[in-house]
Order: C-alpha cells, then sequence, then structure tokens
C-alpha cells in the first residue's frame, strides 16, 4: 500500500500541472458581451503521452479546423500542455487556391513556455480567420508540445524551416499525431432582429 502511495505521489510530483491557475483575467476573456466565444483543437491537453526528438518542426492541425460559421472572427488566445521549456509560434494557415501552398494567415510572437504543463497566452494581435483556415505551430528547436498518436487523424507536419508568407504543401508529410494545443476565437453576435 505504501509503495502504491509513493508511486501515486511520484507520478503528481513530476508530471506538470494540467489544473489551470485561477486567473480573472483570463477568465474575463470568455465573457465579453455580444461576444461569440469558441474553440478549436484538444479539450483535455493532458492527454498527450509522446514527444519528438525532432529539432524543429512546423505541425499543422488538419483535423481540427475551424467551422464555416467562424469566418469573419478572430483567434485571441491559445493553450497547450508543454512537456519541456523550448520556444514555440501558433500559427493560423490555409491552402492558398492552387493548392500547392500554404499560407500564413497569422502568427503569435515566439514564445517559451512559463511552466510544465498547462499554459495559456493572450495574443498581442487577434489573427483574422475565415473558411479552411488551420491552427499550427512552430517549434524551432526541440519539441515542447506533446502529442498522442491516434489512427486517421491528420497532422501535416515538415523538419524544414518555417517560411512566410507561403509554404509548399509538398514539403509536409502526413502523420495521426494529435498534438496538445487548442485556440479560441471569437466573433461579434450577429443580430436577428
Amino acid at each position: 500500500m505504501a509503495r502504491w502511495l509513493f508511486l501515486l505521489l511520484a507520478l503528481v510530483a513530476c508530471g506538470g500541472d494540467s489544473t489551470p491557475e485561477s486567473d480573472p483575467a483570463w477568465d474575463a476573456l470568455f465573457v465579453q458581451e455580444g461576444m461569440r466565444i469558441d474553440t478549436v483543437g484538444v479539450r483535455d491537453l493532458a492527454q498527450s503521452d509522446t514527444s519528438s526528438d525532432y529539432p524543429g518542426v512546423v505541425i499543422i492541425d488538419r483535423q481540427f479546423t475551424f467551422p464555416p460559421d467562424a469566418t469573419g472572427g478572430e483567434v485571441f488566445a491559445w493553450e497547450y500542455y508543454a512537456q519541456s521549456l523550448n520556444p514555440i509560434k501558433l500559427i493560423v494557415v490555409k491552402f492558398e487556391e492552387s493548392g500547392e501552398f500554404i499560407e500564413i494567415i497569422g502568427e503569435s510572437e515566439m514564445i517559451v513556455p512559463e511552466r510544465k504543463g498547462l499554459n495559456r497566452h493572450v495574443l498581442r494581435e487577434p489573427i483574422p480567420i475565415a473558411l479552411g483556415c488551420m491552427m499550427g505551430v512552430v517549434q524551432p528547436q526541440e519539441a515542447s508540445i506533446p502529442f498522442r498518436k491516434l489512427t486517421g487523424y491528420k497532422t501535416l507536419i515538415t523538419a524544414r524551416p518555417f517560411q512566410r508568407p507561403l509554404m509548399r504543401r509538398d514539403a509536409f508529410a502526413m502523420y495521426g499525431w494529435r498534438y496538445a494545443l487548442r485556440v479560441f476565437w471569437r466573433q461579434k453576435e450577429k443580430d436577428n432582429s
């Protein structure tokens, strides 16, 4: 019994915190009058169990895309689970008309996670979104954000350096890796009167 208790305490102490701290400024973002607020991405960020040892990757989540009614909205915040404290950057992208290139719509500043476990960031400047937009992340050094391998999941990944405003689609390979990441978007509610 004592051995099991010790193992449980060790797991809790070694793992990052997946429970958000109380933060009134963060909570206030989600009660803006006249705004519809929603999220795209993983609901339980602590479910990831694998990390990559690639020295730098660009990741685009094809599975979690913005819904059609998000058009005209904006990404204003994001959260992720960090296994290490290496720099990362959120990107919002879409395929350009020919489908041969991925166009960068907007990006956050490069940040270093504040802690292992759950991290939250409000963007300095919101990123506009439209039909077909996808979220992604740039990890220029060793990986910070873990993933979970899922059959049938669609994530585009490349080890080539991040390029703007366009990246060739054929530089990416498709993996079944779901990263511990989600973004929050908002849009003014439509007046139905």
